[in-house]
């Protein structure tokens, strides 16, 4: 196992292992919200797509719906965003810092990601948010990590529950949920896994036409004092629902095991 980091500067961060393409994180001056894409299937397949219509590109925590301690809605605005990162030997860490502001209400987003050596035809990234409302209280809603999938053959949203497609899914609550297809010949998904820490979770499931997978917390309140933490696993797969048991893996996620 190899990785290799290339970075161009205030603009994105490339991962690869053993000379293949993993994923990129996009965070330039012109991205209103950092994201990952292109991510890519261990078979070298990519996973996402990078230009938003209806939904913000690639894999992307999004801060969603923002309100003042009134209750007014508010436009927060992304300022920066600084990156540092590691290589070691057992996975590669990097730690994203972006400043969201507008007047004198700011949320700051600590993002850490943890990408892992594949493993038989699975790659996992852990994604770590801290948010913290330095300034003033701020209560955000429609907030989560959301997934703008490539364009699939037979494609479906499934969760945990086993329900299967999107009126089954779609604003359902469970701890885990994926959206999977067939691309070429070869079956392949993503599942979202959120902590249980993050509290509840609601997905949002479409899979008749573009599809999109977001993991949905409820809404809560930034305290001046107070780090808003939210934690998920993500798993890239080669194969599908008969063949990769997701549920194992959230069981491994949540009793710490990588």
């Amino acid at each position: 196992m190899e990785f290799r980091l290339e970075e161009v500067p205030g603009k994105e961060l490339s991962i690869s292992e053993n000379g293949e393409p993993t994923l990129t994180y996009c965070y330039g001056e012109s991205i209103t919200q950092p994201h990952y894409h292109p991510i890519n299937a261990p078979n070298g397949q990519v996973m996402t797509i990078g230009i938003g219509n209806k939904h913000l590109p690639g894999l992307c925590f999004s801060i969603g719906s923002v309100k003042d301690e009134s209750g007014k809605q508010i436009e927060l605005q992304k300022k920066t965003t600084n990156l540092e990162w590691e290589t070691l030997k057992e996975y590669v860490q990097f730690v994203s810092i972006t400043e969201f502001q507008e007047n004198s209400h700011k949320i700051i987003k600590n993002c850490e990601t943890i990408v892992l050596p594949q493993q038989n035809n699975i790659q996992v990234i852990d994604i770590n948010i801290d948010l913290h409302a330095p300034s003033n209280p701020i209560t955000v809603d429609n907030i989560g990590l959301g997934y703008y999938a490539a364009e699939m053959e037979h494609r479906k949203a499934a969760n945990s529950d086993g329900r299967i497609g999107e009126m089954e899914v779609n604003e359902k609550e469970s701890v885990w949920g994926t959206l999977c297809g067939i691309i070429g010949n070869t079956s392949i998904g993503l599942a979202i896994l959120p902590h249980p820490e993050n509290g509840q979770t609601i997905f949002l499931a479409e899979d008749a036409y573009l599809g999109y997978l977001c993991a949905q917390s409820q809404p809560f309140t930034l305290d001046t004092k107070a780090i808003r933490t939210t934690k998920y696993r993500v798993i890239v797969y080669v194969g599908d629902l008969f063949t990769i048991d997701i549920s194992d893996y959230y069981k491994k996620y949540i009793s710490g095991q990588s």
